[in-house]
């Protein structure tokens, strides 16, 4: 992996970071009017990335977002736990390969 990527959980103060994945995810899975087009304003980012049942996790390599995963809390009903999924998990296509995807996965856990 790049010894210049850093990976951060982003938070409520990371807005440019998390619009900045929002556009990554576009690119990546070829998407870009569900990513890009129609984002949602501040606020709704500022309480979505504020939340503790949601985790949003970047790959950034210098200012870029190269990586990014989204994920939900499920809290159970059968018995008292909770699961985390895997909403969104992407890389950019000229950072593929470098285990960025498995540093994601690894920071979430």
């Amino acid at each position: 992996m790049n010894n210049s990527l850093s990976i951060v959980r982003l938070r409520d103060v990371d807005l440019n970071l998390m619009r900045r994945m929002l556009d990554m995810f576009g690119e990546a899975f070829g998407d870009r009017k569900s990513y890009c087009e129609h984002q949602p304003d501040d606020a709704y980012l500022n309480n979505l990335l504020a939340r503790d049942d949601f985790i949003a996790i970047a790959a950034v390599s210098g200012a870029e977002v190269v990586g990014g995963l989204a994920a939900y809390e499920l809290r159970k009903f059968e018995q008292a736990r909770s699961e985390l999924y895997i909403y969104d998990l992407a890389v950019s296509e000229a950072f593929r390969r470098q285990g960025i995807a498995t540093a994601l996965i690894e920071a979430l856990k």
